[in-house]
């Protein structure tokens, strides 16, 4: 099934819709078969039967006389199960003696048509008496569908009619296909939010320590003297006591500090950005993430906010929150300014402090 196909068969859903809706007001329609089929507005009268909730079929026969105000003539012989309706003409009598009349000879049902109009109308009853007696349906249609009618799907012209009433109409028809046609649309949207919501918490999930994972980082209990001075998330100074968290990387933070980010955030360093605990999962998220160029980005803009702390042997700079460098000795500083002095350009003035 191609796009260009379900484009084609939801236009024509919305064209047929727009027909519906643009169309004259109607509670209930007549479909109508022969060599061709057509679709037929109607209003069901106040009086008798309604009509089933299947809809009924029959064979439709002109009324003889056509104004039915006196007894007219029965329906041809019947052949098994087949249901007869009347055609009837509007106006010389009211329309509860026409029906009667219809069903006093053998007729299933009745449509009534109007006359040099094409308004629809509700049919009222006009005597009570005649109102009770009346057990079958009637709807009444305008001018030229009954006039299309008479011409083109009568019982000798071999064709049928199915009177359908207002909750089977012809719009519920054509909105069955179009509620299925958006519901698998639905039901296909929300497959990919959930797929999408899965992957997003695995992610999360791949990114983060578990309780296990968090019981191998190892912890220290601070005391004086310790080459610690200052933990990097809450910017206080150790005390005597204090449960530090030593990462790989040799920063240390306090405890209740660093365990809910590496639980609940990332499972990295918050200075260097290092991982704590590397597992297959990791290998695979870095292969995707250099598949993935926009993730690649976040991570480099990740490092390019956060300076990378840790201490480096051509800088002799002590990181942030881990062992410090312990100073250069008087007599290697004195050999470095003495190494310096070769390197001076010759010629040049030696500035003595």
């Amino acid at each position: 099934m191609t796009v260009q196909y379900i484009t084609l068969q939801i236009c024509n859903v919305v064209t047929l819709l727009t027909l519906i809706w643009t169309g004259p007001t109607a509670e209930a329609v007549i479909y109508a078969y022969s060599n061709s089929f057509m679709v037929f507005y109607d209003l069901p009268a106040f009086f008798g039967a309604s009509l089933p909730k299947e809809g009924l079929k029959g064979f439709l026969v002109e009324a003889n006389p056509q104004n039915a105000c006196t007894p007219i003539e029965g329906p041809p012989a019947a052949s098994g199960n087949d249901s007869f309706i009347a055609l009837i003409r509007r106006y010389e009598c009211n329309f509860d003696v026409k029906v009667l009349h219809a069903q006093l000879v053998g007729y299933q049902a009745v449509i009534v048509h109007n006359v040099n109009s094409e308004s629809l109308l509700t049919m009222m009853w006009n005597n009570e008496t005649i109102k009770q007696q009346i057990q079958i349906p009637s709807v009444f249609v305008g001018e030229s569908s009954g006039n299309s009618l008479a011409a083109n799907f009568t019982y000798y012209k071999g064709a049928h009619v199915i009177l359908v009433p207002e909750s089977n109409s012809l719009l519920g028809y054509y909105l069955i296909p179009f509620t299925g046609v958006v519901g698998i649309i639905i039901v296909v949207m929300c497959t990919i939010l959930i797929a999408r919501c899965v992957q997003h918490r695995k992610r999360l999930r791949r990114n983060r320590l578990s309780k296990d994972q968090l019981k191998k980082v190892p912890i220290h209990k601070f005391k004086k003297g310790d080459e610690y001075d200052v933990c990097a998330i809450c910017l206080d100074e150790y005390e005597e006591g204090d449960q530090l968290r030593i990462l790989p990387c040799s920063h240390a933070y306090h405890c209740k500090c660093v365990d809910p980010w590496l639980t609940q955030t990332k499972k990295t360093c918050p200075v260097c950005k290092q991982r704590v605990i590397r597992t297959a999962e990791d290998s695979d998220s870095e292969t995707e993430s250099l598949r993935d160029p926009e993730e690649e980005e976040r991570n480099e803009q990740d490092s390019e906010r956060t300076p990378l702390l840790r201490s480096s042997p051509s800088t002799r700079t002590p990181s942030f929150g881990s062992m410090a460098e312990s100073p250069a000795h008087p007599e290697e500083e004195e050999e470095q300014v003495h190494d310096s002095r070769h390197l001076l350009i010759p010629g040049a003035a030696v500035v003595r402090a």
